[in-house]
């Protein structure tokens, strides 16, 4: 009887107001003798005999619900029920308990007024109901909870909690599966996702389009949350179609099409209400042609929308069949799926709305938005609001949900990589993916409505005895919602173990070592892949956590030189490690994943302890792959590439040079150096006294170690840049690797702006690179303080008073490298210095054991990119070929990436792609070749050239 007369409990308190029954009497009088004021009328032992006999009776009379503090989201104030909808169950009989929040948007006292006790302790209460999922260690034990779990679909970032809620025998009951004889949702936020996703979307069309210089009547709406309510929000919207109605929207963009993907569902008919306060004509999906082509004036006035459900745009494989919703539903696998070609072209924005899951066609795949984003006439899609959320889902670009925050990404098709934010190539993305807390005090009451009439049965239900006992004491619509009971998965949702099994065999486990100035275009191109499961384990784990930006990416602190146990155990857990770290820890690295028989990748050069793995590895069967990053790595492949090509149009190679730098943009290049540092500065210092070796002219060119900037040469690259190449390592090495044997000159260098090497030459010369420990240097209790100090010590200055003219006297006194020896590059040199601050006594200095590392210290300060700066790599190769009819031609094919100042490095981009493409490679075993390898085989150049190519990282090629 409660059951049915709480069914008719609807809207606020006023309305619910019912005539007490003697039911409802008896509950009121059992609270009257609990309160003090009755208490004050009973002597003392019969206080104390009243209160023992109604307390044992109301352990029996009165269940208890709890309701949780939502703490997923500092954003989510929604709450499954408002205090109304608590005085309702107080009046029937059930004690609530609501943990306290200053987040909610109704306040602790509201539930005070309405019966409830506020407290933080929910372990008196038979039932617990929250809207977000609950953390697993605060999951209590025996409990019966009821909120959106996640888990029906195996989701494979909520599992670990579903093995909390089985081991502590909770009884989960999810809203997602309350639902009626026909299968509808009778729980949801559905109509409010809507209706916050299309206010928002407005909100980010404006934005978008200010972005690409046009200013619409769009721009003066607010996000929804902005509003105190939605009555104000409905406001705004309809202020804004008074714009449109008067002014219009740009001509260049009418007719503007908004489709509605999800036909008459909760979530289209929300975001359609909102729509619909602007002025508006809909359409059927068979004029969408004949509209996106009219150029009408008229259209600038209104805008047009379009409702699909799947009945439009699902199709039978077997023509000869036609579309049942029902076959559909039950045989997905025998439908294809046509809105790219009949709808999607046609589309301004696209609200989708669609259910999806793996078994089904998607709405659109990322091949399919690639194509949409090259048609001639240019693509007409500017906008996305993907209500649904499902990660590389209905949407299979969708690679990522966004919050409140930061709402907005840009996802560009011609390369497949997103920006946040509105700016930028491509289609603009809505992705929120808890919308209906933007309006938490309409959609909770809209939530609670819903909810209220079950919940008493619920509390009162049986969460003993067997499975089939149990479910009979629940209202019907609630009985196949139960997800869980008794430490088990209910009769219906056992599939879940057999769904996530085949999920987790689906799952690459990824852990990548480091998280360095290259980390971040690596890990967020493996992150767009949803069944990539990354791991960064690095010494600078709050560094790593910031990589962590989807749900598919988690970081862990590790020291790599301390704990190699726990180094073992990591790599023990995955499928493949990619080492970021100093290429000293390389080669032990490769030997525990040959051990543990995984996958390894470095951007780094192969060195002969890692060469010596080689048999180990193929035996096996693991590939570790070397040297697949820029310089080594996209100049290995697009060299050996073209020289295969030239072999195979029987040219030969007379003269080989390959040249690459990563330098600051030329408008950055604003020091003596021209140069500045996106990668370990200790690294380029080092490289700075290697050893190089190469055949110039049918000769071998030896240089020895530490003479390396003596040899630097003018280098003509580009008509705007005044460039030096150094000789870059052994060159030699390369002519059997890339089958050069005819050729008389084979060069690899290392490109730098004009008059760099000079001053490292200086820094050389004074001691500085010197990678000896000093005593003087010690951090905790150091004999230098100043750099003067530590230049006199180093070169036996008889002081350091006047070290300026010591250093020129040091360095020009004697034999100075012909290509420094002029008055211009003196000056130069010595300016270059005094500005890194090596003359100051004054300037900052802090002592780092060997004179290398000290330097470094200044040179990450001194040189380090601005916040709005930009890096720049510049590849090149020349090919002097002579053909088959003795005709000779130079081909040039040259690379030149820039940063994004706002995002990734050039140098990011250039290093993590070639690694993260590599590694899906291997991942999806298009690359099985075992052994110790560099990217010179065709199964691994041609896939990742193609790729970065789509990525937008090609070589522009002409002939001479």
């Amino acid at each position: 009887k409660a059951t049915t007369q709480t069914r008719r409990h609807k809207g606020t308190k006023s309305q619910n107001h019912q005539p007490q029954t003697p039911f409802s009497f008896f509950f009121i009088m059992l609270r009257l003798l609990r309160s003090n004021v009755t208490n004050r009328f009973l002597t003392p032992l019969a206080q104390f005999t009243a209160s023992n006999a109604i307390l044992r009776q109301s352990a029996r009379a009165f269940p208890t619900l709890g309701i949780r503090r939502e703490d997923k989201s500092r954003w989510e104030r929604r709450v499954p029920l408002s205090p109304d909808h608590v005085q309702t169950l107080v009046e029937q009989g059930i004690d609530v308990v609501v943990q306290p929040s200053t987040l909610r948007i109704f306040d602790d006292q509201a539930y005070q007024n309405a019966g409830a006790k506020v407290k933080e302790d929910l372990s008196e209460a038979d039932a617990i109901v929250a809207v977000k999922e609950v953390p697993s260690e605060l999951l209590l034990n025996d409990k019966t909870y009821l909120f959106f779990s996640h888990t029906i679909k195996a989701q494979q970032y909520n599992m670990p909690m579903l093995d909390t809620i089985l081991q502590k025998k909770v009884r989960l009951i999810d809203y997602e599966r309350i639902v009626d004889k026909n299968g509808q949702r009778l729980v949801r936020f559905g109509q409010y996702a809507g209706i916050a996703g299309m206010i928002d979307m407005i909100r980010a069309l404006g934005n978008r389009l200010l972005y690409l210089h046009h200013s619409t009547p769009f721009l003066s709406m607010g996000y929804a949350h902005m509003y105190v309510s939605l009555d104000k929000a409905k406001e705004a919207v309809t202020a804004v179609g008074e714009e449109i109605a008067l002014k219009g929207v740009p001509q260049e963009l009418s007719p503007m099409i908004f489709v509605f993907t999800g036909g008459d569902g909760n979530c289209s008919q929300g975001a359609r209400e909102i729509f619909e306060l602007l002025p508006h004509k809909y359409v059927t999906m068979d004029e969408l042609p004949a509209l996106a082509n009219s150029r009408d004036p008229g259209h600038r006035f209104r805008l047009y929308g379009c409702v699909v459900g799947s009945e439009h745009y699902m199709t039978p494989i077997d023509s000869s069949k036609k579309y049942e919703k029902l076959d559909y539903y039950a045989h997905p696998e025998k439908y294809k799926c046509v809105f790219d070609e009949k709808i999607a072209p046609y589309a301004t924005v696209i609200i989708n709305n669609t259910y999806w899951d793996k078994r089904f066609p998607r709405l659109l795949t990322t091949q399919q938005v690639k194509k949409l984003w090259k048609r001639p006439r240019g693509p007409r899609l500017i906008g996305v609001a993907d209500i649904s959320c499902d990660i590389n889902g209905s949407i299979e670009v969708l690679g990522k949900t966004t919050n409140i925050d930061e709402p907005l990404f840009v996802y560009d098709p011609a390369t497949g990589r997103t920006k946040d934010g509105i700016e930028g190539p491509g289609i603009v993305f809505l992705a929120v993916d808890n919308l209906p807390t933007e309006l938490p005090r309409e959609a909770s009451k809209h939530f609670g409505d819903m909810l209220l009439p079950y919940l008493p049965d619920i509390v009162r239900s049986s969460t003993k005895g067997p499975f089939d006992q149990m479910i009979n004491t629940l209202p019907a619509e609630v009985r196949k919602a139960v997800i869980t009971y008794d430490g088990k998965l209910s009769p219906g949702y056992e599939y879940i173990n057999d769904l996530r099994h085949e999920n987790e065999k689906k799952l690459h486990r990824i852990l990548i070592l480091g998280s360095g100035l290259v980390a971040p275009g690596l890990v967020n191109t493996l992150s767009q892949e949803s069944n990539n499961i990354i791991t960064i384990a690095s010494f600078d784990v709050n560094e790593a956590k910031k990589m962590c930006t989807t749900r598919n990416i988690s970081a862990v602190a590790l020291d790599a030189l301390k704990e190699p146990e726990r180094l073992r155990d990591l790599i023990e857990l995955s499928d493949l490690v990619i080492s970021i770290l100093p290429q000293a820890f390389h080669t032990p690295v490769a030997e525990q994943c040959i051990k543990l028989k995984k996958h390894m990748l470095t951007a780094s050069y192969i060195s002969p302890a890692m060469r010596q793995l080689d048999s180990a590895a193929k035996e096996a069967g693991v590939t570790i792959l070397n040297e697949i990053g820029l310089d080594p790595g996209i100049d290995h492949m697009s060299a050996v590439k073209t020289i295969n090509e030239i072999h195979e149009q029987g040219g030969k190679i007379l003269h080989f040079k390959s040249v690459c730098g990563g330098l600051p943009a030329p408008e950055h290049s604003d020091n003596p150096l021209h140069y500045k540092f996106s990668w370990n500065p200790r690294g380029v210092l080092q490289a700075c006294k290697n050893p190089a070796k190469f055949l110039l002219n049918g000769s071998v060119v030896d240089i020895a170690p530490d003479t390396l900037m003596q040899f630097s040469q003018p280098e003509y690259v580009h008509p705007c840049f005044a460039m030096e190449v150094l000789p870059n390592r052994d060159s030699l090495s390369y002519i059997d690797h890339y089958n050069l044997q005819e050729s008389q000159t084979v060069f690899r260098g290392t490109l730098r702006y004009t008059g760099f090497s000079g001053i490292v030459w200086a820094l050389q010369s004074l001691t500085l690179l010197s990678t000896d420990t000093e005593s003087i240097l010690n951090p905790t209790s150091p004999s230098v303080h100043s750099w003067p100090d530590l230049l006199a010590h180093l070169n036996k200055f008889p002081d350091s008073t006047n070290v300026k003219q010591h250093v020129e006297d040091l360095l020009f006194k004697n034999t100075v490298p012909s290509s420094f020896d002029t008055p211009q590059f003196r000056s130069r040199i010595l300016r270059g210095l005094e500005w890194l601050g090596l003359f100051d006594a004054t300037k900052e200095f802090e002592a780092q054991r060997t004179p290398i590392d000290t330097l470094c210290g200044l040179l990450k300060e001194a040189l380090a990119y601005k916040k709005h700066e930009r890096d720049m790599v510049l590849l090149q190769h020349t090919f002097e070929v002579e053909w088959r009819d003795l005709r000779r031609e130079t081909l040039r094919s040259t690379l030149i990436s820039f940063g994004d100042p706002e995002g990734e490095s050039a140098m990011s981009k250039t290093v993590g792609f070639p690694l993260a493409l590599a590694a899906q490679l291997i991942l999806n075993k298009t690359i099985k070749t075992p052994g110790v390898l560099a990217p010179i085989l065709p199964e691994i150049y041609n896939p990742v050239l193609s790729q970065l190519r789509d990525m937008g990282i090609s070589f522009v090629e002409f002939a001479e």
